[in-house]
């Protein structure tokens, strides 16, 4: 029932606009990119190890879909070093996330483009240990907020100003750990 009732609707709602309408408001414009941020990862055991963050690398592709929305795919990677609270021994710690998300831009003029987004972030985390303790890698799922502009620099490229909020919870050895935090990052993108 359910099944048919959204099929109705979507029938209903393409009655409405003629094809030259529905062809007119998207737009499909392809951007890939990438940026450079500071990490700062909010759990205070991490800061007592690692510090207070680190630079996180990301490589981005995007496509318009209308004037307004956006849907973006993004690679980041953090690393830091640390050492242990005792021995003092060093260690290693990485983030890889994949993450998607949805852009909405509110509204655009000549060197402003400022949006709001939101999107999932699938973590995954590695701790290297000195060699007599194992290794400690896993996987999580998070989620992201985000606020940024975008300052055009001539046809193909603009610059992406962006500060996010991330929001990720692990539980290694059944405690929780923070993997979220902010990020405040600056990437360059090409339209095609």
């Amino acid at each position: 029932m359910k099944k048919i009732n959204i099929a109705i609707l979507t029938l209903l709602l393409s009655l409405c606009f003629t094809p030259q309408q529905l062809a007119g408001a998207f737009i499909f414009q392809a951007k890939a990119g990438i940026s450079l941020g500071y990490y700062y990862p909010s759990d205070s055991v991490f800061k007592d190890v690692y510090g207070s963050g680190n630079l996180m690398f990301a490589g981005s592709a995007s496509l318009d879909l209308t004037k307004k929305l956006e849907i973006k795919a993004e690679y980041n990677l953090f690393r830091d070093k640390g050492e242990m609270t005792i021995t003092e021994e060093e260690l290693t710690f990485s983030i890889n996330t994949v993450l998607l998300g949805i852009r909405y831009n509110i509204f655009k003029s000549k060197n402003l483009n400022p949006y709001l987004g939101a999107g999932v972030d699938f973590i995954s985390y590695k701790e290297d240990y000195p060699e007599r303790f194992e290794d400690v890698s896993d996987s999580c799922t998070g989620f992201h907020v985000e606020v940024g502009n975008y300052f055009s620099i001539g046809r193909k490229f603009h610059l992406d100003l962006n500060l996010r909020y991330i929001k990720a919870d692990a539980e290694p050895f059944e405690e929780e750990l923070g993997l979220g935090g902010i990020r405040f990052g600056i990437g360059i993108e090409f339209l095609f």
